[in-house]
């Protein structure tokens, strides 16, 4: 799906397109990064979905498509890691207690999705299955775009920094 109009835009400027059956996938790794995006945008309560894709954004550097999302929240839910609903995510308190576990060892945040990604690859927290889960992608595409203009418009100001990292 294109954002916006039906001009040719960067590949930053698109919304990942959809997949179908990527919940029979088991653990690739990108549920570590949902995961983490989660707590880190929920904190100690929920959090919507523009908030997530934020965090996805600050954890990878990229965002999931509306099959990575899906998928990764289908098999968190069923691990019993995450609550979900149509715009509010948050972690369970097995999924709060893990998440602080993520969180004892001192390293970047991008380090610190690599090496749960890594892990979970091989040894996911939970054998559970996974549960059918799907993000509408009207939605997605729209907490995507509101992400966007919030970060068009951090990055301006970020821009109009002088060298003393003062505010113009």
């Amino acid at each position: 799906m294109m954002v916006g109009d039906d001009s040719e835009r960067a590949r930053e400027d698109r919304v990942p397109e959809r997949h179908v059956g990527s919940h029979d996938r088991g653990w690739t790794g990108a549920e570590a990064w949902i995961f983490l995006s989660i707590g880190d945008a929920a904190g100690t309560g929920g959090a919507p979905l523009d908030r997530v894709i934020a965090a996805a954004d600050s954890n990878n550097h990229a965002i999931p498509n509306v099959d990575e999302f899906s998928s990764a929240v289908g098999q968190l839910v069923g691990a019993g890691l995450v609550l979900a609903s149509p715009d509010r995510y948050s972690l369970t308190d097995a999924g709060e207690t893990l998440f602080q576990k993520i969180n004892s060892v001192r390293r970047g945040h991008i380090t610190r999705f690599l090496d749960t990604a890594k892990k979970w690859k091989t040894q996911p927290p939970s054998r559970a299955a996974a549960v059918p889960w799907e993000v509408d992608p009207e939605h997605f595409r729209r907490s995507w775009e509101l992400y966007h203009k919030w970060f068009e418009a951090w990055f301006e100001r970020y821009k109009k920094r002088d060298p003393k990292n003062r505010s113009v």
